[in-house]
């Protein structure tokens, strides 16, 4: 029963990682393991040599049947040496491939085997191994408070079989305590090893330096795709560091798992498209991805989540891309800008003085928000001219920039895009600049001559939301932000009837209040804990004081908790008539120890003979079934 229990909560340990890998995947693996792991420690439970080698040899095998990996050998070597990175590197959840998540059921084993091991020599050190994995799946991905209590509860209900014949109220007290707290106080972010486990960047070029090269063949084909209608825009880098000189992409690259949800920032519905992209001439790494990549089949690819940004390993022919899109916004042209958006503000170098002053003007010194990102793009299509034949100007740089804006006003995409997202930092607009393709207004197949760079803008609720400074995107596209950022452009009134979007409303601190989860939470916790801890107290005390008297009334008090009509118009001797089986022998003994100590007149001291008999009495007691031993810790 005690090998079984510290297998349920090593079960329970394993199972913490689900958020990283699935329930599915998860307990397939485990659940292979554990099986036969445990039935081999059950029959060598007498065979302490053999015990702990038989039951690992079983659990490998368990395992990898399961799992059947092409080089059995080899998966438990990267097992056990790099999938725990890997998992760290990925998107969750993980894709279940047999060298990703074969750490979890290794560290279940190895938590099960030196429990067992440690079950007798030191069973209130049993479950540290057990502790360490639960401690470890936080590390990766804190549980929430639902999660955590039933972990709590399990690992409680555990520990009171394992501990049964020791002190089996500490563990459920402590469960209980624990499953309390856990619920009543707010989870914070958690220490975690997601953070600095990201790959690092590879060093491409940048896709808008190649963009003058990739114009000057416009005809070349570089992908098709195949979708159910047009796609209009197929980015496949967002670039949002710009130092004054270069843009370069801010991308926190994993590999691609099973998934992924729509953006953090999205709170409007969304629905998925998909398409199918057959590469041309397009040698990589960039592959043509969109905002909100989902799933991606035929490549395993890496991924910044929070960019969308698709990037290869290895030369690719033809792959699916599955991808979120907000189905409709409502009140778009009113909705605010959202500062929070990661690389919004990535930087705008050292601005010249002449081009603050043109930001200024561009919009009126209208306050940030989508209506004045509207704005600062009429300005640019009303007052700058797009270049896309003969000398095509290029440079994306503060000397580029400067020349566009203040003198020539003529440049390509590169130069508008990258001006508009300059001029929108400066307004306080979370800007980024997107290198990637338009899709022909007829046809599906993708040339050189489609690429283009664009700005985009974040709003809150919606997520980044792209703009069109030169004018020049052909046709039209099912994708619901499209369509209404074209029906805010046309609502858009004259630069000088723009009226000042409102300001939120303040936010007043709320009026503190009595904290009444607290107080009940604590009541509760108290309650529950405050009969076997006044008991505990009582004992401590007697042990304290080490007297004859002290050791009696221990005894008394303990049979009577434990259900046995004691009485103090009984002797000691009578006690051990009425004790049980296993008990009465030690109530005999300490009535040998009162007759010496008490009544014998001779000065001897009986008191380390009672206290022992005390011991021997309270290891007989725990002998009894479970319920009566719950039933006595609760009573006074």
């Amino acid at each position: 029963m005690r090998i079984a229990a510290l297998f349920v909560a090593a079960v329970v340990a394993g199972l913490l990682f689900a958020p990283v890998f699935g329930v599915g995947p998860l307990l397939l693996a485990v659940g292979a393991t554990v099986v036969p792991a445990f039935g081999v420690a059950v029959w060598l439970r007498e065979r302490e040599a053999w015990r702990a080698v038989g039951t690992v040899v079983a659990g490998l095998a368990g395992l990898l049947a399961a799992l059947r990996p092409a080089d059995p050998v080899g998966a438990l070597v990267v097992g056990a040496t790099e999938s725990w990175r890997s998992a760290l590197q990925s998107t969750w959840p993980v894709r279940p491939e047999p060298e990703a998540l074969v750490f979890v059921p290794l560290l279940v084993l190895v938590a099960a085997v030196f429990g067992v091991e440690l079950l007798r020599r030191a069973p209130l050190a049993a479950f540290l191994p057990v502790l360490a994995v639960a401690g470890l799946s936080q590390a990766y991905a804190a549980a929430g408070w639902v999660t955590a209590v039933a972990a709590v509860l399990a690992f409680g209900a555990c520990g009171a079989v394992v501990l049964a014949r020791r002190v089996p109220w500490v563990a459920l007290a402590a469960g209980l305590v624990g499953a309390a707290v856990l619920g009543l106080v707010p989870t914070g972010p958690a220490l975690s090893l997601r953070a600095p486990a990201g790959l690092a960047s590879s060093r491409v070029t940048s896709p808008l330096v190649e963009l003058p090269a990739r114009l000057a063949q416009p005809g070349t084909a570089v992908f098709e795709y195949s979708a159910g209608s047009r796609v209009e825009r197929w980015p496949i880098a967002v670039l949002d560091e710009f130092d004054g000189v270069n843009w370069t992409p801010g991308v926190s690259l994993r590999r691609m798992g099973t998934g992924l949800p729509p953006g953090g920032g999205v709170r409007v519905p969304t629905s998925s498209r998909s398409a199918v992209v057959r590469l041309r001439d397009m040698p990589g790494p960039w592959l043509p991805s969109q905002a909100w990549p989902a799933t991606v089949e035929g490549v395993d690819p890496l991924v910044d989540p929070e960019r969308g940004t698709l990037l290869a390993e290895e030369r690719v022919g033809e792959y699916r891309l599955t991808w979120w899109e907000p189905a409709q916004v409502d009140g778009l042209a009113d909705a605010a800008i959202d500062p929070g958006a990661p690389g919004g503000f990535g930087g705008v170098g050292s601005v010249p003085p002449e081009v603050g002053a043109l930001a200024e003007r561009a919009v009126s010194g209208t306050r940030s928000s989508f209506r004045t990102a509207l704005l600062l793009e009429r300005f640019l299509r009303e007052n700058y001219e797009l270049v896309t034949s003969g000398p095509l100007p290029v440079g994306h740089g503060w000397p580029a920039l400067e020349r566009f804006l203040l003198r020539e006003k003529r440049g390509t995409s590169e130069q508008f895009a990258a001006a508009y997202v300059a001029l929108a930092r400066i307004r306080g607009i979370p800007a980024r600049l997107v290198v990637g393709f338009s899709s022909p207004s007829e046809g599906t197949v993708v040339r050189n001559g489609d690429a283009v760079a664009w700005p985009e803008v974040a709003v809150a609720g919606v997520g980044w939301v792209a703009l069109d400074p030169t004018g020049a995107v052909r046709g039209s596209s099912d994708d619901g932000v499209s369509r209404d950022t074209e029906r805010a452009r046309e609502e858009l009134p004259p630069v000088g009837e723009v009226s000042e979007p409102p300001l939120p409303p303040e936010v007043v601190p709320p009026a503190s209040e009595f904290p009444w989860a607290w107080v009940v939470g604590v009541l509760l916790v108290g309650g529950v804990a405050a009969v076997p801890g006044a008991g505990a107290v009582r004992s401590w005390r007697r042990r304290r004081v080490g007297t004859v008297e002290a050791a009696c009334a221990e005894v008394r008090d303990r049979l009577r908790r434990s259900g046995f009509a004691v009485t103090s118009a009984m002797t000691v001797r009578e006690w051990g008539a009425v004790a049980p089986e296993g008990v009465g022998g030690a109530v005999l003994r300490l009535a040998d120890a009162v007759d010496d100590g008490l009544w014998s007149g001779a000065g001897v001291d009986a008191s380390g003979r009672a206290w022992e008999a005390v011991r021997e009495a309270r290891s007989g007691l725990r002998r009894l079934p479970l319920w009566v031993r719950v039933r006595a810790a609760f009573r006074w």
